[in-house]
C-alpha cells in the first residue's frame, strides 16, 4: 500500500494456496487463473474461476491485491501488515480480516510457521515490528497503548483465540451472534 489517503481506505486482498498434495494425486483441474497485483497499486488484480465442465462462462472478479502461488510470507506482510500497523501510529484502527472457507490458508497467511524464521505470517511478523517501533517511538513521557483482539467466528458463533476455552463443545465455548428481530 502506498503512503497518503489512498492507504487509508479499505484494500481487499486474496491469497490463493498452491494445489495439496491430495489435488495433485487426484489429477484435479486447475480452474482459478490469477493475474499477480501487490507491488504497484496502479496494476488491478484479477482472479478467474473457470466451470471444470465447461458449462458455464469464466467469473471474473478484480481485487486490489492479488498474490500468486509462489508469494513469500515476507511480501504477504510487507503488502497488508506493515502498512496496517504503521497506520496505526497515525492514529489509525488497524484491521486484518482473514476469511474463507476450512482449508483455505488463513492460518497459514496470518499465523504461517516458527521455524524457519521466513515462513512466519502476519501476525508474528507484525508483533515483532510493533513493538521495535515503539521502543523507537518511546521517548519522554510518550507512552503506547497497545489492545489486540484475535477471533474466529464459526458457525455463527465468535471464539476468543487469545483465551480459548478447553472444550468449546460446552455452553458457554463461544458467543452466539444474534440477529434482531427487526434491525437486522
Amino acid at each position: 500500500m502506498p503512503d497518503g489517503d489512498a492507504a487509508q481506505c479499505v484494500k481487499v486482498a486474496i491469497r490463493c494456496r498452491p494445489p495439496s498434495k491430495k489435488e495433485i494425486a487426484n489429477n484435479e483441474d486447475k480452474i482459478v487463473e490469477l493475474t499477480e497485483a501487490y507491488a504497484d497499486p496502479s496494476i488491478p488484480g484479477e482472479v478467474v474461476l473457470n466451470d471444470p465442465g465447461g458449462h458455464e462462462e469464466p467469473a471474473k472478479f478484480a481485487f486490489d491485491v492479488v498474490f500468486g502461488l509462489d508469494i513469500e510470507q515476507y511480501q504477504v506482510y510487507e503488502t497488508i501488515g506493515r502498512p496496517a500497523m504503521l497506520k496505526t501510529f497515525e492514529g489509525y484502527n488497524g484491521t486484518i480480516f482473514a476469511y474463507g472457507q476450512t482449508g483455505s490458508g488463513k492460518s497459514w497467511s496470518m499465523a504461517g510457521a516458527p521455524d524457519p524464521p521466513e515462513l512466519r505470517g502476519i501476525t508474528p511478523r507484525m508483533n515483532e515490528a510493533l513493538f521495535e517501533k515503539i521502543a523507537e517511538e518511546q521517548v519522554g513521557t510518550k507512552r503506547f497503548l497497545v489492545m489486540c483482539s484475535y477471533f474466529e467466528i464459526y458457525n455463527e458463533i465468535i471464539f476468543d483465540l487469545l483465551n480459548p476455552v478447553a472444550d468449546r463443545a460446552k455452553l458457554g465455548g463461544g458467543l452466539q451472534i444474534k440477529e434482531h428481530p427487526v434491525m437486522g
